[in-house]
């Protein structure tokens, strides 16, 4: 599958408005492309047009599912959350970095607000976010060239070398070439293996279940983000345990229960398909490489086309 090269800058404070800034975090970086109008002529799969405007859009990097540094008014556990936020800045050429005590997730200062750099991008997801594989600098392509995206070249990105030291969870969707996909869970597995940054204290996961009285407790556990930004609305709806899970996660097969294509049975199924949940202890019960998320549909009569 080809990919569409973006040139561009990251942008990661506005010296302007520094407190209405973007957040960047473990996956997610505030892109300004050269040229917009590539961003617009980009599929979508989910009917959703790209979210941008004059100062940019949000990238949201292929592959690869970082600890979120805020969710829902929360967050999960903050050591390997921003961990994931510095290596990716720092990965892109930021340096210096700090953000507001009072505003965490906002960028105070830095020795960069903004760094050339390119996104290789097959599309716009769900919440009208660039998703691609990003890269420092400047490449020896044109801007909207078509790139056929090896290997080789994958592993020089920052979403590669975040799923080797294990600061992100893989998150294979339908939209990522096959290819690509084994081998980065080739790179996931070791990561694991080797018991690398998040995998020294994950749970929740084929190894153990975890115990979840509540969201404060769920704030302080490293596990696989999508789940994690499944319990934190379940929790804010008023759960005390598990009991009704997996009917609530089924009663919505767009937003909660994902469409999945299960590797290991060579069928189709749901998110319920791969979690045991039940009383206060929940549980991944196949490792988040096994299997593919779909994208959300496009709503009746959408087109996915640019």
């Amino acid at each position: 599958m080809s990919y569409t090269l973006l040139r561009g800058l990251f942008v990661i404070r506005y010296p302007d408005l520094p407190r209405q800034g973007p957040e960047p975090d473990g996956d997610t970086v505030k892109f300004r492309p050269d040229s917009p109008a590539l961003v617009e002529g980009l599929p979508r799969p989910s009917g959703m047009p790209p979210d941008i405007n004059a100062r940019g859009i949000s990238v949201r990097l292929e592959a690869i599912d970082a600890l979120e540094t805020h969710f829902g008014g929360t967050h999960q556990e903050l050591v390997g959350a921003n961990a994931a936020r510095e290596r990716l800045l720092a990965l892109l050429g930021f340096t210096g970095v700090t953000f507001f005590e009072d505003h965490p997730n906002k960028v105070e200062a830095a020795d960069q607000d903004s760094l050339r750099g390119y996104v290789l991008s097959n599309g716009i997801d769900a919440n009208g976010r660039l998703i691609g594989f990003v890269f420092p600098g400047d490449p020896v392509e044109p801007d909207g060239a078509d790139v056929f995206l090896e290997e080789a070249r994958v592993d020089a990105s920052p979403n590669a070398t975040l799923m080797t030291e294990g600061l992100a969870y893989p998150a294979f969707y339908a939209t990522l070439p096959v290819a690509l996909r084994i081998h980065l869970a080739g790179k996931s597995r070791a990561a694991r293996a080797a018991k690398a940054g998040l995998w020294r204290n994950s749970t929740a996961d084929p190894n153990g279940k975890a115990t979840v009285a509540d969201l404060n407790a769920l704030r302080q556990l490293v596990m696989w983000p999508k789940l994690f930004r499944r319990l934190v609305p379940y929790f804010a709806a008023g759960a005390t345990d598990f009991t009704g899970f997996d009917a609530w996660l089924r009663a919505d097969k767009v937003h909660r229960d994902d469409p999945l294509f299960l590797l290991d049975r060579g069928e189709f199924g749901n998110l319920h398909d791969v979690i045991s949940a039940g009383g206060s202890s929940i549980q991944l019960t196949v490792w988040p490489e096994e299997f593919i998320i779909s994208p959300d549909p496009a709503p009746p009569g959408v087109s996915t086309s640019p």
